[in-house]
């Protein structure tokens, strides 16, 4: 897809001062009748500068609004596209409105949609009554009437084991002169099962003494970790075909500048030799270029490749960022 601490309300009352001597003590309910109120559950806070999803953010100097809903469980038709076999499906919709006196070219909010702690992509798909996100840059796009409002429905999916993680939305809108400087970040859990709440990654980074890391390990600053490294089963000109993940947590408290993006480059190498094997280049198409909320982290898939023959049963890769090496990552290539 293109693209706080809450009080309990209420305690229980350790005891009652009464004006007169004698009275009878209050009666107190049974253990089993103190059920809290809805309104007395703890609600997961959010950093600094994220919303909820149904919240409404102004964005574009005050030009627009935008206001996704919350996700929706939805039963997918044959006609469904863009959908993973065995992962589960919902939908929800963006209301952009347009807060200025004239008629408006359609924003185009460009979300980039993860889920989970380790913040992986979600799928986007469409469906009967599911269009998407329509192409607002075009020669005759969708336009919005002063005041007026547009809604898309978008469909979003994730693995049926990540129903109830939360699912982190980043927006930078396109309109038609390009991205343009805002970003504004929503999260809400997906459907199917209670919201989980462990939705914050907390890695323990490596020493900093340790200068090449294993696989899975994780680099105090900027804090990022290589793993999952492991063949596709395929081969490319005669070359070996391999995947793996980058993840990268933005550490910021606050929504505030500078993001994190994920624009990094990385150069593979294999055996004991360090013999280059391949570079991947970072930036838009290489990797997921939207940015990272804060607190949470974004994982991006690379594939490499290596030459055909090629002895690699280990492999190096090395995670640059404009040129700069940022960090180092060693280990085997998993079965």
């Amino acid at each position: 897809m293109r693209k706080a601490g809450w009080t309990v309300l209420g305690a229980t009352v350790a005891g009652l001062v009464t004006g007169c001597t004698g009275s009878p003590p209050a009666k107190q309910p049974p253990a089993g009748d103190s059920k809290p109120k809805v309104s007395q559950k703890v609600k997961r806070e959010l950093p600094e500068g994220m919303h909820r999803l149904g919240q409404g953010v102004t964005t574009e100097e005050g030009s627009w609004k935008l206001t996704p809903s919350a996700l929706t469980q939805v039963t997918p038709t044959s006609r469904a596209k863009g959908l993973p076999q065995g992962w589960r499906a919902a939908k929800m919709t963006w209301t952009v409105t347009n807060k200025t006196g004239e008629v408006q070219q359609l924003l185009d909010p460009s979300p980039t949609v993860r889920y989970g702690a380790m913040g992986r992509p979600a799928a986007e798909f469409t469906d009967t009554g599911i269009e998407g996100i329509p192409d607002a840059i075009s020669d005759d796009p969708p336009r919005v009437k002063p005041g007026g409002a547009y809604t898309l429905t978008v469909g979003v999916a994730v693995p049926a084991e990540a129903a109830g993680e939360p699912v982190t939305l980043t927006t930078r809108p396109t309109t038609m002169f390009g991205d343009t400087g805002d970003v504004a970040f929503f999260e809400g859990p997906f459907p199917g099962a209670p919201a989980r709440k462990d939705a914050v990654l907390h890695p323990r980074p490596a020493p900093e003494t340790r200068k090449t890391l294993t696989f899975g390990q994780w680099k105090a600053d900027p804090r990022m970790t290589v793993d999952h490294v492991r063949p596709e089963g395929g081969a490319a000109g005669g070359r070996a075909t391999f995947s793996g993940e980058l993840t990268v947590r933005n550490t910021a408290e606050v929504a505030d500048l500078p993001y994190t993006p994920m624009k990094k480059s990385l150069r593979v190498y294999y055996g004991d030799e360090l013999k280059e094997a391949d570079l991947i280049p970072g930036g838009a198409g290489a990797a997921d270029t939207g940015f990272i909320a804060p607190q949470r982290a974004a994982t991006h898939t690379f594939h490499f490749s290596l030459p055909k023959g090629a002895k690699a049963e280990s492999v190096t890769v090395e995670v640059t960022d404009l040129g700069s090496a940022e960090g180092t990552f060693q280990g085997k290539i998993a079965d």
